[in-house]
């Protein structure tokens, strides 16, 4: 455990970019919502405060969870996803159609028409440029490939990084996200937030979600660990199964009970 001057000073190097600040940043909706009108280039753009949640989990229809970096409505009927991501780790694309099929089916109800489904906007903040076509922003959207025309299916993907500087205010905010602290006129909501959680009465929580936030990583380690652990035991399994080995042998192989070596041989 780590004594209260680390961690003070494990605030102090963090950035908007890292993780566990910006989920405390993301608990104010005044700065998520100044971030989603810069961001978005909309400055009427208006936001549901009591509907945002930093780190809100949903589950699909086969009951697999995700978890969601922050989550919040518009008052225009419109359902918002901003993620943050610092390594180039996934695939990005297809985690940010996945959130928007979850967020969907969450937020569908039986006989809904599917007129009334709502639109689901997914900002995508990462710490590199995921395209590679050197541009800060990037808006992706279904078009028909052979007149080229957008189809509006209520889905809108807006990458944007920080990597990329450019002269625009979206690229302005996202070389703040780099800053360890700062404070910019453009952005009040953003930096008044920043200042309460680097300097104000936020110091204390922030502390105390450094330590949640490296027990929870801790955590996910492990338990993928141990995920992967048992598919290796699974795959030795099979191996032993198919050569032939008695069931008795090969639990004893991977030190494993006999009922749950016939289980996973069954499936």
């Amino acid at each position: 455990r780590k004594t209260d001057e680390e961690v003070i000073q494990i605030i102090r190097n963090l950035r908007l970019i890292d993780d566990v600040l910006f989920e405390k940043f993301m608990e104010d909706a005044a700065a998520c919502e100044e971030l989603l009108q810069v961001i978005l280039e909309n400055s009427r753009l208006k936001v549901k405060p009591e509907t945002l949640v930093a780190q809100k989990s949903l589950r699909n229809l086969a009951k697999r969870s995700v978890r969601l970096d922050a989550y919040i409505e518009g008052v225009e009927d419109k359902v918002y996803n901003i993620e943050i991501q610092r390594s180039d780790n996934c695939n990005h694309v297809k985690r940010v159609r996945y959130n928007a099929s979850t967020i969907t089916i969450n937020k569908s109800e039986p006989g809904d028409e599917f007129e009334d489904v709502q639109d689901v906007i997914v900002i995508y903040i990462s710490e590199f440029d995921m395209f590679g076509a050197g541009k800060t922003v990037y808006h992706v959207e279904n078009v028909i490939r052979e007149t080229g025309n957008p189809v509006n299916d209520g889905l809108m993907s807006v990458y944007v990084n920080t990597e990329v500087a450019e002269d625009s205010l979206i690229s302005e905010l996202m070389q703040c996200f780099l800053k360890t602290d700062f404070e910019d006129d453009k952005f009040p909501n953003i930096s008044r937030r920043m200042k309460e959680l680097k300097h104000g009465e936020e110091d204390e929580k922030m502390c105390k979600s450094v330590e949640e936030y490296a027990e929870r990583k801790a955590k996910e380690a492990a338990k993928k660990a141990t995920k992967k652990a048992m598919a290796e035991k699974k795959k030795t399994v099979e191996k032993l199964n198919d050569m032939g080995m008695d069931i008795s042998l090969i639990a004893s192989a991977v030190d494993m009970d006999e009922e749950t070596i016939k289980q996973w041989l069954e499936k």
